[in-house]
């Protein structure tokens, strides 16, 4: 697990998942974005205090309303005092599009999100589609986002 900004973490792999009791006593981590293609995995346990599954496996994938959905739900939960994983058993760097999605909800210029998604602990170059965060930017700026239920 990487820590990427207060309060938010990335993680890859499978023994999150298979250990989330453990995992959560040590880091008291509770709210989870997870991706992962067709169904969620299982979290032993007993799951997260808020949970956002997206049936992605890869940031192309995922359409504006998507990442609308991923950054306003990090956004909820930072602003709730709650410590946040990003997660995708198909491994971290997968992870990095939500990071970049909950900047722009925090109204981060896009060429400072995606320079953000850039420096540690993630690694340089971010492959992206520029276009997909500018129509987000300009989506966000006209109807911020806001998340009113307690997930």
């Amino acid at each position: 697990m990487t820590w990427v900004h207060d309060r938010i973490f990335a993680a890859g792999g499978s023994h999150i998942p298979a250990t989330w009791a453990a995992f959560h006593d040590q880091t008291m981590i509770e709210a989870v974005v997870h991706l992962r293609p067709y169904t969620p995995a299982p979290f032993e346990g007993g799951a997260p205090a808020a949970f956002l599954w997206l049936d992605i496996g890869d940031e192309s994938q995922a359409d504006t309303q998507c990442r609308r959905l991923a950054g306003s739900f990090v956004q909820a939960q930072v602003d709730r005092g709650r410590s946040v994983l990003i997660h995708s058993p198909l491994g971290r760097h997968r992870t990095r599009w939500v990071y970049v999605a909950f900047l722009l909800c925090q109204q981060v210029a896009v060429a400072s999100a995606l320079q953000a998604a850039e420096e540690r602990p993630w690694l340089a170059p971010y492959h992206t589609d520029e276009a997909a965060w500018s129509e987000l930017a300009e989506s966000l700026a006209s109807s911020p986002a806001t998340l009113t239920s307690d997930g």
